[in-house]
This record gives structure tokens, C-alpha cells and sequence, in this order.
């Protein structure tokens, strides 16, 4: 019953955020998504120094290569819908704010990426030292008079989905978001292994 609980919860989180998504993309102003982008850029800087300018390049770079032909496709047919007499200049003014604001939320998430992996090269390590610490916890505890909790291994993927969640939604959540999130989440993800695989059951 519980497991059919959180699936079901799980498929109405994901149809609220889908709907939260397309909702924000309909009506949310470019400038605000622009505004987010400058904003997290400077607190990057401040913390990268140069090295900030490298990620917004890749990320600028890889955007231009893909898409940037496209999108100005996408333009143009814009401002067609605006002219001649049959003509709609107020939607083809939306439509044209619509493929802006895609743009720069496509940029901001991939900004956001880049800033998240260079915060990986320390993460990885040592989401790999907590998974070994864990497993040393939890032989430790195979010779000892120590019982596992079941409360706290299930705390620890607990922990883990909402991390997972937290991560996703700031990728995705076009405002701007304090700099310190990425690495906070890390460090989260490394803790939240380490509770899972030192709580494992003693006979698996």
C-alpha cells in the first residue's frame, strides 16, 4: 500500500511540476530570466574570479553551435505573423517573447550545468569517500552487537530523492538562486549515500 502511496504521489509531483513549467514559460518576461542569469553570473565571479568567464563561454558556445541558426528562424517567422493586413502584431510580439524567453532559459540551465560540474570535480570524490566510509561503518557493524536502522537507512533515500528533486528544480526555476545551492546539494548527496549504505541491513 505505501509502495502504491508514493507512486502515486510521485506522478502527481511530476504532472504539478510539467504544468508548473509550461505555465511559467507562457507568461514569465524575458528581462527576468536575463536578470537571474546576470545575477548568478556575478555570484559565480565572485567565488570563480576568471574562472566564471570560462564556464559562460561554454556554455554560450555550446548554445550558438546547436541552436542559434534555429532560433533565429523562429524569429523571423515572428515578426511574419506581424505584418501584411491579415497580420497579428500582439501575437506575433508574445510568439517573439515566448522563443526569447526559451532561449534564455535553455542558456540559464545550461549555465547552471556547467557551474554544477565544476563543483563535481571535489563531489565526486567525495560522494565516493562516504560510500566507502558507509561500507566500512557497515562491515564494522556485521562483527559487532549493533542493530541497523531500518528508520535511518530509509531516511538516507529519503534524503536522497529530495536532493535529487532540489537539484532539478533549481536547473529549472528561472529566477535567480543563491550561488552556494550547487555545492550545498553535493555535500547533501554525499551524506545522504553515506546514511543509506551504513544502515544497510547486516546479511545483504
Amino acid at each position: 500500500m505505501a509502495r502504491r502511496d508514493d507512486s502515486a504521489l510521485s506522478t502527481a509531483l511530476a504532472i504539478g511540476v510539467f504544468i508548473a513549467v509550461v505555465a511559467t514559460w507562457l507568461f514569465i518576461p524575458p528581462p527576468i530570466i536575463r536578470s537571474a542569469w546576470q545575477t548568478e553570473r556575478a555570484e559565480v565571479y565572485a567565488l570563480a574570479g576568471l574562472g566564471e568567464h570560462l564556464l559562460f563561454r561554454q556554455a554560450m558556445t555550446g548554445l550558438q553551435q546547436s541552436m542559434a541558426k534555429d532560433f533565429q528562424g523562429f524569429l523571423l517567422e515572428a515578426d511574419a505573423m506581424g505584418e501584411g493586413a491579415l497580420g497579428n502584431s500582439s501575437f506575433s510580439q508574445w510568439t517573439r517573447s515566448r522563443i526569447e524567453a526559451t532561449w534564455l532559459w535553455m542558456g540559464l540551465v545550461v549555465y547552471r550545468l556547467h557551474v554544477l560540474m565544476g563543483w563535481l570535480l571535489p563531489g565526486i570524490p567525495l560522494a565516493i569517500v562516504a560510500y566507502l566510509d558507509g561500507q566500512y561503518v557497515r562491515e564494522i557493524r556485521k562483527f559487532s552487537f549493533v542493530a541497523q536502522s531500518p528508520i535511518r537507512h530509509k531516511l538516507g533515500i529519503r534524503v536522497m530523492w529530495v536532493v535529487l528533486i532540489g537539484l532539478s528544480a533549481w536547473l529549472l526555476v528561472p529566477v535567480p538562486l543563491p550561488a552556494m545551492i550547487a555545492p550545498t546539494l553535493t555535500v547533501a548527496i554525499s551524506y545522504s549515500l553515506w546514511l543509506w549504505v551504513s544502515n544497510l541491513q547486516k546479511r545483504l
